[in-house]
């Protein structure tokens, strides 16, 4: 099993990869694998939103379903329908000059504010009381980008979905469409 998650984690090598080194079929390599692999997308964007949801509701209002598409988009997930792509752009250009501030004794839950400073980058007015995350993996999905950086990423998903929709694994398609969307650029 080690040798397994070292070859897709360490050398960056598909499951497709890594079925064709060991002669066995992908779903093979996959169910090997299933018990290790590391947390969704989902739990990855709920593990980075600095706020405890005081209602449950709040997790399904508008603007947390917008942000959250729009963090997935940047994990490149190629699940992500058409309506969760067309989210992801709206908010993101919203989030050019304005940060998301959550209150859970409000009915929405979010509300918007003009972007300060001290807010940075950050896709949210970051609590003082939670530990903003350090791994720079995980900062890149909660911060804004340039307009031609988000066009970019939107380019990348669009073509890797497609490259999906053909039937390749989805981990190759990703790099095949970052590979050539840069040598477009």
């Amino acid at each position: 099993m080690e040798k397994l998650l070292e070859l897709y984690y360490r050398d960056k090598l598909d499951q497709v990869q890594i079925a064709k080194m060991f002669g066995v079929s992908k779903q093979a390599v996959s169910g090997a694998m299933a018990g290790y692999m590391t947390e969704t997308s989902a739990q990855k964007v709920a593990s980075l939103i600095p706020w405890e949801m005081a209602d449950g509701a709040h997790n399904r209002k508008y603007e947390s379903k917008r942000v959250k598409a729009l963090m997935r988009r940047r994990m490149m997930d190629t699940t992500l329908t058409v309506q969760q792509r067309k989210w992801a752009t709206g908010i993101a250009q919203k989030l050019q000059d304005y940060v998301l501030l959550y209150d859970g004794k409000s009915p929405d839950g979010f509300k918007w504010d003009d972007r300060q400073e001290g807010d940075g980058q950050l896709f949210f007015r970051w609590p003082p009381d939670v530990e903003l995350p350090t791994a720079e993996d995980d900062l890149d999905l909660i911060m804004i980008k340039t307009p031609a950086e988000e066009k970019k990423e939107r380019l990348v998903l669009e073509l890797a979905i497609t490259k999906v929709a053909e039937g390749q694994d989805e981990e190759a398609a990703v790099k095949d469409a970052i590979a050539e969307v840069a040598q477009q650029s």
